[in-house]
């Protein structure tokens, strides 16, 4: 019969109308839509995220957003002489300028009134000769019959109550301001009415020399006030300041208590600078010639000179001031170079300093149109204003060496002083007649492609380098924004846990998929699935308060593990094909159960095994191994080896010996074919190992050793430790893509094969896999994104340090990760421990719990879903 007429005859003379309900039509309509408008605000959503990245990322770059000073307007000066000091305010509304007869004068800034002034008691008729101001305000006064004050100039600022005040002062505007009470009272832009004054304090004069004060400098230390002065009579001398209070009167003096240092006089010249450094340990005496001496005054009583170096090539010496923070000098000279030294502590280095340290040239700015006459630096940032003989100004940033700022203030006129507003936006100088003011945005001018990307040298490091350090302790702290030690980082954290995640995934998938037994592969690829659910947090934690400090107790054992543990079901698959095939068709439905039975059989081998490979390879120490205390290289070269051996024998087998093999076995017994792969398995361990072993001595005699390559000192947290519990984070994700990649392979594939004879380990490398390849290469890049911006477990568990190296058992610092988080480095004491582990797990359960009913809420749709 005919396909026709079979037809024919089912035909029952009525034929079935099929239709859909308005209400599914509707619905089928609507759930378009939906789903069209769902796509695409998804698609709009990402890309507006990218577009709001890149709109907040490239302001931050000084390539496209760089610093910027306005035009400026220059005014007559509101004094007549000469002061020898000024100071302005941080809203740049006040000034003050200090003159040689103790007379301060305050003075605003938009039209140059006078609104205060303060007389400085000197003790008579005495004149300042130097002042020293650092950049809170705290001031020392050199003077001429050999005294010193000091004291504090600084703007105070209150907020009155407008109750009190009259109508012209409450009725000011954004921003204005008028004279009131010795300052200005100006309204904010918040609305609020501030008052500003200066407050001076200047204590009494305290007797240092016989003679004139010439140079004097200060900084205040942890115990108070440190100054060095340098007199008429070549008196280098460092002192202190201490009070004492009369009981009785409540009188209180001032005695100045310090050493004088051993001066060495140059040239029969007078120095012109004397500048002191960090809290005071280090002095710099400079003469105008370049010629500089630095003294150790790390103990005052034995400070020495310990340094004489020469600051200039040509020229003289116009300027020498320090940068924020008190370590880099900032010379300039009068051909218009503009230098920074500082010291460092060089290893091995034999032209050291007594104090083991030396004073380097580290960075060469660009050289100015004329002389440098004045500089100015920041007191918030590492920018200095430069100004010259010529009348032009300048503004770089010492640590990317970068011009941010170039303008002609004056016309034929020196730059006399110049400065930087105490909030970096604005600019301030003076030419002996007028006072110039100008707006200033630094801009991020410490981002640069430099940088970010290029070595840079920053202070205390013995040369450029790559370093990221963005904020710190003190506000002075020099910003190291080098990317490469957190791409370095990421790139660290994505490697090992790809090395353990991938295999491990595929190879998971490839079972399931072609050999488990789909009512099991239905259980257990779900169970897989939740795994990717486990929070971050939760494994960071294990990561480091969990993992991390056993591991380091049992680092031999670890390792170990990674080979007995495949070793383990290699041998245990050999075993089975040794028994008979009635009785492993019986057992068959056990296989399963059976393996997980195998995995702590694996353990606990790597465990008995690891000490005596930590003796035979490692000295019978491998964390003093690794630290390159004891032992040769070989142990090394056997962990990197022996792998690679192992691949490379398991290859010549698979494509020289088994299809050698294969044409003389094919009319063996199944028993007598196990037997031989069990001895063939043998053989080939044992020559993986013999191969391993003798190039890792081969290696060690040339005098190559992996400690320094990718071995070093061990440290808690670190690579391995995220390489194994990443890879419970990235492991479901790949596992799951690469299953359902192969389990879509048509089925008439895989008939074909094992039609041909087949096996269906054949059929799977051979057929499958290949076909499936574009699945399990998305799976894989899928992991590597997950890996590459993973957070939470790569800062708890490597210490988030960031350091260039490949060593597997040290810690780093990736992009993801680059927050201010801390770990403490051992375990928590008992109760915290405690209470961290049962909120983690407690975190865990409820998660597990909740991603559990949702699989089963999933699987009964499905099933209805195929009933109906």
């Amino acid at each position: 019969m005919t396909d026709q007429d079979s037809s024919a005859s089912s035909f029952t003379g009525r034929r079935r109308e099929l239709r859909n309900r308005a209400s599914v039509k509707w619905a089928d309509r609507i759930a378009k839509h939906v789903i069209r408008l769902g796509g695409i605000g998804t698609i709009i959503a990402v890309t507006l995220v990218c577009v709001q990245l890149v709109v907040v990322v490239i302001p931050l770059t000084d390539f496209f957003y760089p610093a910027s000073a306005g035009q400026g307007q220059a005014g007559k000066q509101p004094w007549d002489s000469k002061p020898i000091q000024l100071g302005y305010d941080e809203y740049r509304s006040l000034a003050w300028a200090l003159f040689p007869d103790g007379l301060v004068r305050v003075f605003r800034l938009d039209n140059g009134e006078q609104v205060d002034q303060h007389q400085i008691d000197l003790g008579g008729e005495v004149k300042i000769t130097c002042v020293s101001v650092t950049r809170n305000g705290d001031v020392a006064l050199g003077l001429d019959n050999g005294g010193v004050c000091l004291g504090e100039a600084r703007f105070k600022s209150s907020f009155p109550n407008p109750a009190g005040l009259p109508k012209t002062l409450t009725s000011l505007t954004d921003n204005a301001c008028a004279t009131y009470e010795k300052g200005i009272l100006q309204r904010t832009g918040q609305g609020e009415l501030r008052h500003l004054r200066l407050q001076v304090d200047i204590k009494e004069p305290v007797e240092i020399a016989e003679q004139k004060i010439e140079l004097i400098d200060h900084v205040i230390g942890t115990r108070g006030p440190i100054f060095a002065t340098f007199s008429s009579g070549d008196r280098l001398r460092l002192n202190t300041v201490r009070s004492k209070e009369n009981l009785l009167t409540g009188e209180i003096t001032y005695k100045a208590q310090g050493a004088e240092l051993p001066y060495e006089s140059h040239q029969a010249s007078r120095p012109k600078f004397l500048r002191l450094g960090g809290q005071g340990d280090t002095i710099n005496l400079a003469w105008e010639d370049g010629y500089l001496q630095r003294y150790d005054a790390r103990q005052m009583d034995e400070a020495k000179l310990v340094e004489k170096i020469k600051l200039l090539d040509q020229g003289t010496l116009t300027q020498l001031e320090y940068l924020l923070g008190d370590t880099t000098l900032i010379a300039g000279d009068s051909t218009g170079k503009l230098s920074a030294w500082f010291r460092v502590r060089p290893t091995g280095d034999l032209t050291s300093a007594a104090d083991g340290t030396r004073l380097v040239l580290a960075h060469q700015l660009e050289t100015g149109p004329a002389a440098v006459s004045s500089l100015g630096m920041s007191s918030r940032s590492r920018l200095v204003a430069v100004g010259y003989a010529d009348g032009s100004a300048r503004i770089y940033n010492v640590t990317t060496e970068g011009l941010l700022v170039s303008q002609q203030v004056f016309e034929n006129a020196s730059v006399e002083t110049i400065a930087i507003a105490p909030k970096d936006d604005g600019l301030f100088a003076t030419d002996g007649k007028q006072l110039w003011q100008a707006d200033f945005d630094k801009a991020h001018n410490e981002a640069t492609v430099s940088s970010l990307f290029l070595p840079i040298w920053y202070e205390g490091y013995e040369g450029p380098d790559h370093v990221w350090q963005s904020g710190g302790g003190s506000e002075d702290l020099e910003p190291k924004l080098g990317l490469w030690p957190l791409v370095f980082g990421t790139l660290k954290a994505t490697f090992y846990s790809m090395l353990i995640a991938v295999p491990v995934a595929l190879l998971a998938a490839v079972y399931t998929s072609e050999f488990m037994h789909s009512s099991t592969r239905a259980k257990v690829k779900p169970t897989i699935e939740l795994m990717a659910s486990l929070p971050s947090v939760v494994l960071g934690f294990l990561a480091g308060l969990v993992f991390a400090p056993y591991i380091e107790k049992v680092v031999p054992a670890a390792l170990s593990c990674f080979l007995t543990v495949p070793l383990a079901f290699l041998v245990s698959a050999l075993v089975w094909q040794l028994l008979p095939l009635r009785t492993a068709l019986r057992i068959e439905a056990w296989r399963l159960p059976l393996m997980f039975l195998v995995l702590p059989l694996g353990l606990l081998a790597g465990v008995y095994v690891g000490p005596q490979i930590e003796v035979w390879f490692f000295a019978g120490d491998m964390a003093r191994w690794l630290d390159g205390q004891i032992g040769g290289p070989i142990g090394g070269w056997m962990m990197t080896l022996l792998p690679l051996t192992a691949v490379a024998t398991a290859v010549l087998f698979g494509t020289v010996v088994n299809p050698w093999l294969r044409t003389r076995t094919a009319e063996w017994s199944r028993a007598a074919v196990a037997r031989l792969s069990l001895l063939k398995f043998c053989l080939g361990s044992l020559a993986a190992f013999s191969v391993a072993l003798l190039f890792s001595y081969l290696l060690g005699a040339i005098g190559f050793d992996a400690r320094g390559i990718y071995l070093g000192t061990y440290d808690q947290r670190n690579a391995l430790v995220v390489g194994f519990v990443m890879g419970f984070a990235v492991i479901p994700i790949i596992y799951t893509i690469a299953d359902d990649a192969l389990y879509t392979v048509p089925k008439h594939l895989r008939s074909g094969s094992l039609g041909a004879g087949a096996t269906r380990w054949q059929t799977a490398v051979r057929i499958v896999i290949p076909t499936a390849m574009s699945g399990l290469f998305s799976a894989i890049m899928i992991g590597l994104g997950r890996a590459v911006g993973e957070t939470m477990i790569v800062l708890m568990a490597t210490g988030n340090t960031p350091v260039r190296d490949w060593n597997i058992f040290n810690g780093f610092r990736t992009l993801s990760a680059n927050i201010a988080v801390e770990l403490p480095e051992a375990p928590l004491n008992t109760t915290h421990y405690r209470t961290l582990f049962l909120a983690a797990l407690t975190l865990f359960a409820l998660t597990f719990v909740v991603n559990t009913l949702a699989e089963v809420v999933r699987m009964r749709f499905r099933r209805r879903a195929v009933q109906l």
